[in-house]
């Protein structure tokens, strides 16, 4: 149980550091052939494009988290108090229903992936790898959006 709830709390941190130092290892490592030994990598501005893309998706489940994620506060909180947490409410399911949306279009787009068999051309990676990035981001987001929602919907039913 303690394991779920420390993989709750830091599973995006975890990989989004790990993205984050990946990145500026392959770019120094760039750097420092390029500068240095004069022999560039082929594949290192394919691999933190590629990262950066897994970086960005795993991002968004970190900021639902967090409460972060991009909204226009200032007209909600003009509000009382109980339209507040109302609105608040219905936009937290209308940005659930729409990630579930992104989720489902995203799976299918790595099935189409797969069917193609495409690999990039500097790692010669197989481009679903790139591609599961958006279900996972997505799928993550999901979650975390029922994560959002369940107090908002219990906390209303103990009031009531």
């Amino acid at each position: 149980m303690k394991l779920l709830k420390w993989l709750n709390r830091y599973v995006e941190e975890l990989f989004l550091v790990t993205i984050l130092c990946s990145i500026v290892i392959v770019m120094l490592y760039q750097i420092v052939r390029r500068y240095i030994f004069n022999a560039s990598l082929s594949w290192s501005e394919e691999f933190c494009r590629y990262a950066f893309i897994w970086f960005i998706f795993l991002a968004l489940p970190y900021s639902i988290r967090l409460g972060s994620e991009l909204r226009m506060d200032a007209v909600i909180s003009a509000l009382p108090s109980k339209a507040n947490r109302t609105l608040k409410l219905v936009l937290t399911v209308a940005s659930l229903l729409f990630t579930a949306f992104l989720f489902f279009q995203s799976v299918t787009a790595v099935q189409e992936s797969v069917i193609a068999g495409e690999i990039s051309t500097g790692l010669h990676l197989p481009k679903q790898y790139i591609y599961l990035s958006m279900p996972v981001g997505f799928g993550l987001a999901v979650i975390r959006y029922i994560q959002v929602i369940l107090p908002q919907v219990t906390h209303r039913e103990k009031e009531a």
